[in-house]
């Protein structure tokens, strides 16, 4: 059951008015709100913030809240990005067009129950846990486009962090350790059996591991539906645009304050478990420039040390393809090693590289579903350029950010992400 204090509140009839809410309706109740409150739904713009590219409404990469005084995006991870790109056709264009000034916090994604593993099946749903996604972007204010100013424009780069949520923040210190040594043990199960984790464990542990687990998620699910403001009715949650506090300047002051506080808990450097980035070699001018890079670092130890990237098999999860450090996409053509090493390893595995990889912008409504479904491939199973190739607009990569001064971009993975994360959360509630 989702959110079970509920039922320690709720009236008699409590069963007979979960039926009758919505299939996308899920509970949920802040700890702070009155026991009478009624239940709040969980709605698109509660798992996928998005914030405005407007420079004078912001979180910037340097804020934080108390207690913490640590900036949301440090100021050394983002030289070691730049840093990686000076090596690549990006060069040192992340550092000489932008400052750190100009990095904002432009979406933030709430995943109640992030998979764990590299292959797709229904042990992902078991074999996950909750993560906050964090998208940042170099927006400059009053920026001249040709013969015109901008009020903002979004350069063609992103950083995505993504930060484990902290079982201490939802569970008493000793159930908060042992959930956090069975997350451990299940991540070595999955590395070493990604296809069998269960080989590892004993199904004590796994069902311990999904109590606690979902008490953690239920935690971070309230917090997030916790930051809206209470003004605005569940309908204006659900689609896919800017949260409505910011309709008026009262409450998107107040917005942003409760993200920063919600975010200094919620993602600090100390959860920080990978970054991925992606950018456009310098010159603004993506059509003819038409090479986008992909970097990635993961946390060792106490530090993000940056990876190579690499395709899994989404049915037993070797590694099928090595892209290196830095792998490009075109709207054309996927990396160009990959074209290249697809006519020389053996078929089966090119045959399966084919099914997840766009080659060519004619398969891109042929594989769109299966790219962009988790239940048919994790990231890991496809590459950087082909999950973000979806757009309308071909030259736009972004998957939950803003290109130039253009509405936002959803990718269909993000949509899709989002539905069965509601999904997720409604077969919890039901049984």
């Amino acid at each position: 059951m989702l959110f079970p204090f509920i039922k320690k509140t709720a009236p008699k009839n409590f069963r007979l008015i979960q039926r009758l809410i919505p299939v996308v309706a899920l509970h949920a109740i802040i700890s702070s709100y009155p026991a009478q409150t009624a239940p709040l739904s969980v709605s698109n713009s509660d798992l996928a913030l998005i914030l405005p590219a407007d420079r004078n409404i912001r979180i910037a990469a340097s804020d934080y809240a108390a207690p913490l005084k640590e900036a949301l995006l440090p100021q050394d991870l983002l030289v070691q990005v730049e840093d990686a790109y000076r090596s690549t056709p990006v060069g040192d264009a992340v550092a000489t067009e932008n400052s750190y000034a100009d990095w904002t916090l432009v979406s933030a994604r709430i995943a109640p129950c992030s998979p764990l593993g590299v292959v797709p099946n229904k042990e992902s749903h078991i074999f996950c846990w909750p993560e906050v996604r964090l998208v940042w972007q170099p927006v400059l204010k009053d920026f001249r486009r040709y013969a015109v100013i901008l009020k903002s424009f979004a350069d063609d780069r992103a950083i995505h962090a993504l930060y484990d949520f902290n079982p201490s923040l939802a569970l008493p210190q000793p159930e908060a350790s042992k959930v956090a040594a069975l997350l451990k043990k299940v991540r070595t199960a999955l590395n070493n059996h990604p296809t069998a984790p269960r080989n590892s464990l004993t199904d004590d542990e796994i069902s311990e591991f999904v109590r606690l687990r979902d008490a953690v998620s239920d935690t971070l699910v309230a917090k997030a539906v916790g930051l809206r403001s209470g003004k605005f009715s569940d309908s204006d949650y659900s689609a896919f645009k800017e949260r409505p506090e910011f309709n008026t300047p009262e409450s998107a002051t107040e917005f942003i304050a409760k993200l920063k506080a919600f975010l200094s808990s919620a993602a600090p450097r100390a959860g920080l478990k990978e970054m991925t980035s992606f950018s456009l070699p310098e010159g603004r001018e993506p059509p003819q420039a038409d090479e986008w890079v992909f970097l990635q670092f993961l946390k060792e130890g106490q530090s993000m040390v940056q990876q190579n990237i690499k395709m899994h098999s989404a049915t037993d999860g070797r590694v099928l393809f090595d892209f290196g450090q830095a792998p490009t996409g075109s709207q054309m053509r996927d990396d160009p090693q990959l074209h290249t090493a697809l006519e020389t390893i053996n078929p089966a595995d090119a045959a399966e590289i084919r099914k997840r990889i766009i080659l060519s912008p004619r398969e891109l409504a042929e594989k769109k579903n299966i790219i962009s479904d988790r239940n048919e491939s994790l990231v890991p199973n496809t590459s950087c350029a082909s999950c973000h190739k979806f757009n309308n607009l071909r030259f736009d990569f972004h998957a939950l950010s803003y290109l130039e001064d253009r509405e936002i971009s959803v990718i269909p993975r993000v949509k899709t992400d989002l539905l069965r994360d509601l999904e997720w959360l409604r077969n919890r509630s039901s049984r």
